[in-house]
């Protein structure tokens, strides 16, 4: 899977999507130095110290992409609805697709196929039209906001209408 781009690729980028929306795969197929979230995201200390201070874990991984001259850094936390602990000069390549597509990517099948609705909705709260440098991409296919946002939209209202 090659990602279909407008343009050039940037130097410094943040894949932003929800789980299984393939944003490890689409990582993997850019030239810049692969940098997991996951991985630098210091789990056992948030969940092992309740007060541990969000902001302060997002500007120390920022820090830590700061010293690379070219990353895809995979993934972002969705307490940053507003973008202000990304790291600087990077790109936000934001990675969407329909939820009944996601999952099907999931390793185990979702019985509960509504069980990630209020995530989903969260994630579609976000305003990126706000963040610095964005570029839309839906799975492979690079888009603009406008269709990124009608998307949404209609996602948005088909889940609501299956709450009904």
């Amino acid at each position: 899977m090659k990602p279909m781009l407008n343009a050039h690729l940037d130097k410094k980028v943040v894949l932003w999507g929800q789980s299984c929306v393939g944003k490890t795969t689409f990582a993997r197929t850019m030239p810049n130095k692969y940098l997991c979230f996951d991985y630098l995201y210091p789990w056992h200390i948030v969940e092992s110290f309740p007060d541990t201070s969000i902001p302060d874990v997002l500007d120390h991984i920022k820090q830590l992409c700061e010293h690379e001259e070219s990353y895809v850094l995979d993934g972002w936390n969705l307490a940053d609805t507003e973008g202000k602990y990304l790291p600087d000069g990077s790109t936000v390549y934001v990675i969407y697709d329909s939820i009944d597509n996601i999952l099907q990517r999931y390793r185990v099948d979702v019985i509960a196929k509504d069980e990630h609705r209020e995530m989903w909705r969260k994630w579609y709260l976000v305003d990126f039209s706000r963040f610095p440098r964005v570029r839309y991409f839906h799975h492979t296919k690079e888009t603009d906001y406008e269709y990124f946002n009608n998307f949404r939209e209609l996602e948005r209202v088909r889940l609501s209408e299956l709450d009904d």
